[in-house]
């Protein structure tokens, strides 16, 4: 074996003096080589240089194009990307016109910094899947080399440059969001608020005056009118406690409870890291989501329909329980089923119904539940009453369950069905109140929507088609239905999102922010 392992060894060797393995040092020009231990990726700055040895300086001054790169670079801190991890400092400190060593130092490291930025705006700084195992929506292919090479034609090298910048509302708004609250983070952020009992508008109490001071900070309709030495819980600050509630997914009640006073704490610079974490998840989005799709936020439960850029429908959405997680993932939205049967997945029927049917013997028949029996690879129908439930566990049930359309039905009215590994669809719900519930991870990992009747018409996309809908749904039939197009949906968790020119503060539920956050080499959230 020794001996063996010796021989493979020597071959190896000779195989690599006979046959040098094509590294990316010995493919790059010889003067980039002493540049290896700086560069981000010598083998794309290779190519660049082939035929040049220099990009960015003429007779040792920078061009125009130098200029540009240099400013673009700048702007990385506008997207939640560190200018540092570009070499920013080090490119400002060089000058070019000191010596050729220097000039040559300068143009090489100019180019793969611009090659490193480029290729994380335009498609994130991370691999969404390591950072975020949860995420399934796979990420564009970019070559920023060749991006590069075209964009170095042109007269207007900030013009090429800038069509790399997402050009989405949200986005920008998200940007515009970065720059103010990291303004706050540079000026001191807010004050911390003091533990509080419950707090309750027209009460007194001598922390009033901070809990104003730290909402003026943040809420510019209330820093102009907001009375820092008043002691009472006024209507002014009702209102703006209010609204600060609604941007961070809390009941609005005007009532200063543990959790408004836990998100008052939240620090500034916290608030920073999330909005640069879902500035992130953005880039990894696909460029173009298409002239008509569906949107599932997790983060903020809610669900929007969008049409040629307009959202024509929003609702809030219940989606899985922390152990049992929705992931993020694109898909295309086929079919619905009107008056949907139930099969009821195997962990939910003995984790859920069936200590439900042990504490009551008349559970399955009055939620209109029926139960199946695989014998001899035939299924057949047994009674409920007839079976002994207590003798049965979740390592010890042999039945299948299926839920009859009715009014008691899980799925409710209607599905949404798209293809996707977990089975994961869209459905209504006969528990309308939990709706109105603030947190709305509480499901098993399927979608339940508020508005089924109103996403149904923007699915079927057709004033025909929908009225066929509501016979056969009025019919009790179960029927299935196709959509003439189909629809894409994109399932994703963005903590931060925009509302309007409100900046929406989500709590990370599933805290798929943390490593992102980590990742990106920002402090993580406490």
């Amino acid at each position: 074996m020794l001996k063996m392992k010796t021989l493979i060894a020597i071959l190896c060797l000779l195989t690599s003096l006979y046959f040098p393995v094509q590294a990316m040092t010995s493919q790059s020009p010889e003067f980039l080589q002493q540049y290896d231990s700086e560069l981000q990726d010598l083998n794309a700055v290779s190519i660049l240089y082939k035929n040049n040895n220099s990009l960015w300086l003429n007779k040792q001054q920078l061009t125009n194009q130098a200029y540009d790169a240099l400013d673009f670079i700048a702007s990385a801190p506008r997207h939640g990307l560190n200018a540092e991890h570009y070499h920013l400092s080090t490119l400002r400190q060089i000058d070019p016109s000191d010596n050729n060593e220097a000039a040559q130092h300068f143009d090489v490291l100019l180019t793969d910094s611009l090659l490193a930025f480029i290729q994380d705006l335009a498609v994130g700084r991370l691999e969404a899947d390591v950072a975020d195992p949860d995420w399934f929506i796979p990420q564009a292919e970019f070559d920023a080399v060749a991006f590069l090479q075209q964009a170095l034609l042109s007269p207007h090298l900030k013009t090429q440059l800038n069509t790399l910048i997402p050009t989405s509302r949200e986005y920008i708004k998200l940007t515009e969001a970065l720059g103010r609250y990291q303004g706050i983070v540079d000026q001191g952020g807010w004050p911390i608020v003091p533990e509080i009992s419950l707090l309750r508008p027209g009460e007194q109490n001598n922390n009033i005056p901070i809990i104003r001071a730290r909402l003026a900070i943040e809420d510019l309709q209330f820093r102009d009118i907001a009375t820092e030495n008043l002691e009472q819980y006024d209507q002014l600050t009702e209102q703006a406690v209010r609204r600060f509630q609604k941007r961070h997914g809390l009941k609005v009640d005007g009532i200063i409870g543990s959790e408004t006073h836990t998100e008052l704490n939240v620090s500034a610079l916290d608030r920073v890291q999330q909005i640069k974490a879902t500035l992130e998840r953005k880039r990894w989005m696909p460029a173009d989501l298409g002239s008509r799709y569906v949107q599932v936020n997790l983060a903020s439960y809610t669900l929007s329909a969008v049409e040629n850029n307009t959202e024509k429908l929003t609702m809030r959405v219940i989606v899985g329980k922390k152990y049992r997680q929705t992931p993020s993932f694109v898909s295309q939205i086929t079919q619905l089923v009107v008056n949907p049967y139930w099969t009821v997945p195997y962990k939910l029927a003995v984790l859920d119904l069936l200590p439900k049917q042990q504490a009551d013997i008349d559970y399955f028949h009055l939620n209109d539940i029926r139960v199946f029996e695989n014998v001899n690879g035939q299924r057949v129908e047994r009674e409920p009453y007839f079976i002994n439930w207590q003798s049965l566990s979740k390592k010890n049930f042999p039945y299948t369950l299926k839920q009859e359309p009715s009014a008691h039905n899980a799925l409710g009215v209607v599905k949404f069905l798209f293809p996707n590994p977990w089975s994961i669809y869209l459905h209504d719900s006969p528990h309308k109140e939990l709706f109105n519930e603030t947190k709305r991870n509480l499901s098993s990992g399927c979608i339940r929507v508020e508005d089924p009747l109103g996403f149904a018409d923007f699915s079927l996309a057709d004033s025909k088609a929908h009225q066929t809908f509501l016979d056969i749904m009025h019919s009790k039939q179960n029927r299935g239905m196709k959509l003439a197009e189909p629809l894409s949906i994109y399932v994703v968790y963005f903590t931060v999102s925009i509302d309007g020119d409100e900046v929406i503060f989500s709590p990370d539920s599933y805290q798929r922010d943390k490593n992102i956050i980590k990742k990106l080499k920002i402090p993580v959230l406490l």
